[in-house]
């Protein structure tokens, strides 16, 4: 006779997968440069720790909501805390998800459409304010009236 086995526990379950949501301001304007080492950075540690998400900027104001295993999350948030290049650093959310919105890294800013049109390589890093990325970005901020 067969007995059920139990649920092994060291399988990561749906609710180890969390979004994290914050908002910040740059210490200073950050040129497109700025933006791109930023953005080549946090993919670089994030490819390492299985995050994924999305970056907004917009006149000195980020945006991000960031996904993946709570543990790298938290990493992750440790590690925005204490970057210099911003200060007032609002957690809008952290909550459970089933399945990630945001599979690939992404900047989005206004102007980046711009960008898109000069320099087609960065097209799948860099992308402007499309309906969808401006609707999140003005919730993010409408969370902190």
């Amino acid at each position: 006779m067969l007995l059920d086995t139990p649920f092994d526990r060291s399988m990561p379950k749906p609710t180890d997968l969390v979004e994290l949501t914050y908002l910040s301001e740059a210490v200073s304007d950050m040129s497109f440069l700025d933006l791109m080492r930023l953005l080549e950075s946090a993919r670089a540690f994030n490819l390492e720790h299985g995050v994924t998400g999305i970056l907004f900027y917009d006149n000195q104001q980020f945006g991000q909501i960031i996904e993946g295993e709570r543990a790298n999350i938290m990493k992750v948030w440790k590690r925005i805390q204490e970057d210099k290049r911003h200060h007032r650093i609002e957690l809008l959310e952290i909550r459970e998800i089933s399945e990630r919105s945001f599979p690939d890294w992404l900047l989005r800013f206004y102007g980046g459409e711009t960008l898109v049109g000069d320099y087609p390589v960065l097209a799948g890093m860099v992308g402007g304010m499309d309906k969808h990325s401006l609707a999140l970005l003005n919730k993010m901020r409408a969370a902190l009236i």
